[in-house]
């Protein structure tokens, strides 16, 4: 009995986390749409160059996750203070989640996250942004039920493994999304209407 009431426990706090991560990131979305659309309002002449300039990143970034080239990736490396995580069982995974999930406060290992805030800023579409940042918050936060089945501190570093083992692919993935993205971008000002 123990055991499944820890586990359920667990479920509820990383539900918890995963929701908070989803908000998060959703308010980000939006927040950053805003922004673009209040530059686009005030000068509505700079979409365009704007958007080539996102273009011309996303491709640079699309090179760097094919490993073409090597780049510093934005965000930062700060990680969540351990006070907070004992700020209660529950709250610690509301805190957690929600400082994760804005997307800019802790390390984000894909250049394809920093690319999608600026386009969202240059879009200055609330409702796109607010959009992509739920799907953003949501897919990031169902990492964490990948560990639900883990029992012992070695099921928790085989997942860990399997998991590293597909960070390449994923750099892959990114990559052939930016490039694609990128080519959008710059191709789209050419392209009949």
């Amino acid at each position: 009995m123990e055991g499944t009431e820890t586990h359920r426990r667990w479920l509820e706090r990383a539900t918890l986390y995963a929701l908070s991560m989803t908000a998060t990131g959703a308010a980000t979305g939006a927040c950053f749409a805003l922004a673009g659309a209040g530059v686009s309002a005030l000068s509505p002449g700079v979409t365009l160059p704007l958007a080539l300039s996102v273009g011309g990143i996303a491709l640079v970034y699309a090179l760097h996750e094919l490993r073409f080239v090597r780049l510093p990736v934005p965000g930062r490396d700060w990680q969540v203070p351990s006070s907070w995580v004992r700020a209660g069982f529950y709250r610690s995974a509301v805190i957690f989640g929600g400082t994760v999930g804005f997307g800019v406060f802790t390390r984000v290992p894909y250049a394809s996250l920093p690319v999608l805030l600026a386009w969202l800023f240059v879009s200055g579409n609330p409702l796109h942004g607010l959009l992509a940042g739920l799907v953003y918050g949501a897919t990031r936060a169902l990492s964490i039920f990948g560990g639900a089945s883990c029992r012992e501190p070695t099921d928790v570093i085989r997942l860990n493994q399997r998991l590293m083992r597909l960070a390449p692919l994923q750099h892959q993935v990114a990559g052939a999304a930016l490039a694609a993205f990128a080519a959008y971008l710059l191709a789209a000002p050419y392209l009949p209407s």
